[in-house]
């Protein structure tokens, strides 16, 4: 119990450094700070956490997994506030992953997995641009790779249920413009961020396999 409350607190800290991290970001790139999404990252980083915690078997797979979703985090924090995903944020985030596979020898089930899902991601990329972009692309090597070292279920898993949370979302944002008065102004459009749904689903879908 009191490893899952030093794991909230560390995770309040942990996120709180990753919009930092964000926030030096956007400012680099002309962008404002994180402002409106308040403190969704540190509650974000917590609750990962004391799931990891409360999910682990071994070291490992404690590190690794607090690992996985502060960087989540921290990249889903990047493409709510300016529809961006950075090679800054998801490249180093695949060599630690290879990295880590070769380590372990399996780094060709590594290699396999994010291939495969970072090539029916550029294949939705080319048939929709406006739907799938590059960044999207870019993010599933490292996600590819992430829960193809987890199991063929769990690449599955993360993949379909990626798609359905994006898709769900994008039918709750139409029914509300219906929604609204024909007098009240309507905001420009703007296309739905992927990396979130991409990152929740891998991280849900590696979740559930280690409780299998």
């Amino acid at each position: 119990m009191w490893t899952l409350v030093v794991l909230a607190g560390a995770g309040v800290v942990a996120g709180a450094g990753a919009r930092a991290i964000v926030d030096s970001w956007l400012r680099r790139h002309g962008y404002r700070p994180v402002v409106a999404l308040c403190c969704v990252p540190q509650c974000g980083v917590a609750t990962g956490w004391v799931a990891v915690g409360a999910l682990n078997t071994s070291v490992v797979q404690l590190i690794s997994g607090l690992a996985v979703v502060w960087w989540c985090v921290a990249i889903s924090t990047v493409d709510l506030a300016v529809r961006r995903l950075p090679n800054s944020f998801t490249l180093p985030g695949y060599v630690v992953v290879m990295v880590y596979a070769a380590a372990s020898g399996t780094v060709w089930v590594a290699a396999v997995g994010s291939a495969l899902f970072a090539g029916i991601h550029l294949l939705a990329h080319v048939m929709s641009p406006g739907s799938m972009g590059l960044g999207d692309v870019k993010l599933s090597l490292p996600l590819g790779a992430l829960t193809g070292l987890v199991g063929a279920d769990a690449w599955l898993w993360s993949l379909v249920s990626a798609s359905v949370l994006t898709a769900t979302l994008g039918v709750v944002i139409e029914l509300r413009k219906l929604g609204r008065r024909q007098s009240e102004p309507v905001a420009h459009n703007s296309p739905i961020a992927h990396g979130p749904s991409m990152c929740l689903a891998a991280c849900g879908s590696t979740a559930f396999a280690w409780l299998t």
